[in-house]
């Protein structure tokens, strides 16, 4: 069901996404899109006047990405006004500023042709090929207007019109001719929120009518004979979301990309996922729908039970007449299905309502529509939770407060995949405490193996109580594990050294009897040395290695912190710089076994090497499998020798729903031919994954629908004597 734009749209718009998801292009993260640093997010407070407001695509949700472009790339960013008025000034985000002066940022503001009904423009943000809208070849260059449109790959997706000129752009509409013109120079911070004011720019500002869309327009400048070097890179701090239609695209020159965006000479108008850090300052001047604020945003959840939500709704008058909330209706939709509706109920200016429970592995979308006594009409933006399903005994406990280069630091194969003799420990399920919110003992619950990544500072305290109880309930038939890293475990006592008494998860099981000294390098980035331990079973292969920490590895620095081992624990990393102090423990008893360590293994680095010495396909180098293979004989009376499988399996797939990729196993009990077909919910065959024999084993299949649409899709084993289907659900 493709949702209209609703008049009364902006007016502090509201959305929760997914962190670095969907990024299928050919940038990397030295290039495009990098994770943001020295984050200065705009003020979206109004003017005490009632006729102000703000028109911006991130209001509630925390940015994290330097998206940048660089001289005669275009960036492209639409709005639709609640109501009739003028624009005051725009505030543009920079979260990367060119290295060296010259740089400038040419500005207009246009009439959009965009939101085509025949495409469902959520469903192609991003890919190489159906996000391509086009260009113009100009004597000039590639453009964004002129005469002679290259078409782009998006006449080839289902629905759209094959000789269609899919423009966005409808005519200039600020200034009247020309371009309003600002320069961009660095500073130290190499950030800045630019305010720019028409009127002071142009001697003229832009008059909208309420629901008519309107798009800001800007190209980089200055360095046109650098291409897309890191000194002239440019770029705008912002965030993620997939909605219909898609709020910003880029287009891509000659420029920066020589040969095309993908490499195939095309150039120009890629409608993007990614929405920048703009806002728009407006004054209405006539009446618009109800302020729909504060909605409830829900995250994550491992409850299946009743959800609220409520949200303040007002309405007010600039244009003058009666005024009032005539009703108000919240809406959910589960899986992608057709939205259901539920009435708020008001309580003074608070509207509530219950989204019903769900079963795990469930994806809610939900908005409010608010109409007033003019029955003019608000909507806010989709927001989308799940209720979290265990898939596996293993969960890859994500804790960090930010996530540094987030697409490689999150998925736990960086931390320990494939890295068992056992066969099952190929999958992990992965709870994200900066998105998800606090870890619970009903989380903890769902699985026996837990590795939690703390980071350079953990998004939630670390909760030895709820830990120390999941460890108690270890049994024969369920034993348990865990290894904690994160070089700011000194958050439980205030950074204080601290020593843990006997009858704390620290202590009995993580095997700490002190924490401290702690912070005992202030933030540095220089490498730091360490030492494995001779002949210790997790750290002994490195112990004649010349070693180091390097927090700079996922963008951090250096906090290190010493402790003490428990009596009854092993120290198996240490710190040669303060008398062999530990820097990791582990410890086992009767059905469990912990480990701690207070650097990230992620960034541990040779001497002549400057990559991290975690390595997927080298089985020696990963601490987390050396541990295992430590632990599990005793704990699960296994052979160390690689379980052979007895039957066939098709594991599922994860992330689910995902987008645009994602991964599930499947395991081959007997030799011979195996096919792994993926088909659309109309039963059609979308892909070929596997097709060929196939030995005794688990394999890793890995699928990306960067150029599909949105919706159910299902993967289907067929292999000797057997036959399973797996669903699937991509969300863009």
């Amino acid at each position: 069901m493709k949702r209209t734009q609703p008049l009364g749209l902006l007016l502090l718009l509201v959305f929760a996404t997914s962190l670095f998801a969907g990024l299928d292009t050919p940038a990397t993260y030295d290039n495009e899109v990098r994770p943001a640093r020295n984050v200065q997010q705009l003020s979206y407070d109004t003017d005490s006047r009632e006729t102000a407001a703000v028109l911006t695509w991130l209001a509630d949700q925390n940015p994290n990405t330097n998206f940048g472009g660089w001289t005669n790339d275009y960036f492209f960013e639409y709005y639709v006004p609640a109501a009739d008025g003028y624009i005051s000034s725009i505030d543009f985000n920079f979260s990367d500023l060119p290295q060296v002066t010259g740089g400038g940022m040419s500005i207009w503001i246009f009439n959009i042709a965009y939101d085509w009904e025949e495409i469902a423009t959520d469903e192609i943000a991003d890919g190489c090929g159906n996000s391509h809208l086009g260009y113009y070849d100009e004597a000039t260059g590639f453009e964004v207007v002129g005469t002679n449109w290259v078409l782009g790959g998006i006449n080839a997706v289902e629905g759209a019109d094959p000789e269609f000129a899919y423009d966005p752009l409808d005519g200039q509409a600020w200034p009247a001719f020309g371009a309003a013109s600002i320069s961009i120079e660095p500073n130290a911070h190499d950030t800045e929120v630019i305010n720019v004011d028409p009127v002071e720019l142009m001697g003229s500002t832009y008059e909208f009518l309420r629901g008519e869309p309107f798009g800001i327009v800007i190209r980089f400048n200055g360095f046109p004979d650098e291409g897309d070097a890191d000194d002239t890179r440019m770029g705008f701090l912002s965030g993620q979301m997939g909605y219909d239609p898609q709020p910003s695209m880029k287009f891509y020159s000659d420029i920066s990309s020589p040969d095309g965006r993908c490499g195939t000479n095309d150039w120009g108008w890629y409608i993007r996922s990614y929405v920048w850090d703009w806002a728009v300052n407006v004054f209405y001047t006539g009446d618009r729908g109800p302020v729909v604020a504060d909605v409830t945003v829900l995250g994550t959840t491992t409850s299946t039970a009743d959800r609220s939500v409520s949200a303040t709704i007002t309405d007010d008058n600039p244009g003058g007449g009666d005024a009032g909330v005539a009703s108000a209706m919240l809406y959910y939709a589960v899986d992608g299905g057709d939205y259901m509706a539920v009435d708020l109920v008001a309580d003074g200016d608070t509207y509530s309502a219950d989204i019903p429970g769900q079963s795990p592995g469930s994806h809610v979308d939900y908005y409010i529509s608010a109409t007033d006594v003019g029955d003019l009409v608000t909507e806010t933006i989709p927001l989308p939770y799940d209720i979290f399903q265990a898939t596996s005994p293993y969960l890859f406990l994500y804790d960090a407060s930010a996530h540094p280069y987030a697409t490689v630091y999150m998925y736990p194969y960086f931390y320990g995949y494939n890295a068992s003799p056992d066969d099952t420990m190929m999958h992990w399920d992965v709870w994200d405490g900066l998105a998800f919110g606090a870890y619970s003992s009903e989380l903890l619950d769902l699985y026996n193996h837990v590795y939690y990544v703390g980071g350079f500072y953990p998004a939630n305290v670390p909760d030895g109580p709820t830990f120390f109880d999941w460890m108690g309930d270890a049994t024969a038939d369920m034993p348990r594990t865990v290894f904690a890293t994160g070089q700011d475990y000194g958050v439980v006592s205030g950074f204080a050294d601290t020593t843990f008494p006997a009858g704390t998860f620290e202590h009995d099981y993580l095997g700490v009897g002190t924490l401290g000294p702690q912070d005992i390098v202030g933030g540095t980035t220089d490498l730091y040395a360490i030492d494995g331990v001779a002949d210790d079973a997790a750290s002994g292969y490195f112990a004649d290695m010349t070693t180091y920490y390097d927090a700079t590895q996922l963008s951090g620095t250096n906090w290190v912190d010493n402790m003490e081992a428990a009596d009854h624990a092993t120290a198996f990393i240490t710190d040669p710089n303060n008398g062999d102090g530990p820097l990791a423990v582990y410890a086992s008893g009767e059905n469990w076994a912990a480990a701690y360590s207070q650097i990230d293994p992620y960034c541990i680095v040779f001497e002549d090497d400057t990559a991290a010495l975690w390595n997927l396909t080298d089985y020696e180098y990963n601490i987390w499998g050396a541990l295992q293979d430590m632990w599990w004989p005793e704990l699960l009376n296994v052979d160390e020798e690689t379980i052979t499988p007895s039957t066939f399996a098709l594991g599922n797939a994860y992330p689910n729903p995902f987008n645009p990729s994602t991964s599930f196993e499947f395991t081959v009990a007997q030799a011979g031919n195996v096919n792994i077909t993926v088909y659309n919910a109309l039963g059609q065959e979308i892909a070929t994954l596997v097709d060929g024999n196939k030995g005794v084993g688990t394999y890793l299949v890995n699928w990306d629908a960067a150029n599909m649409a949105s919706g159910v899709y299902f993967y289907t084993l067929n292999a000797p004597g057997f036959t399973a289907t797996q669903k699937m659900l991509l969300l863009k």
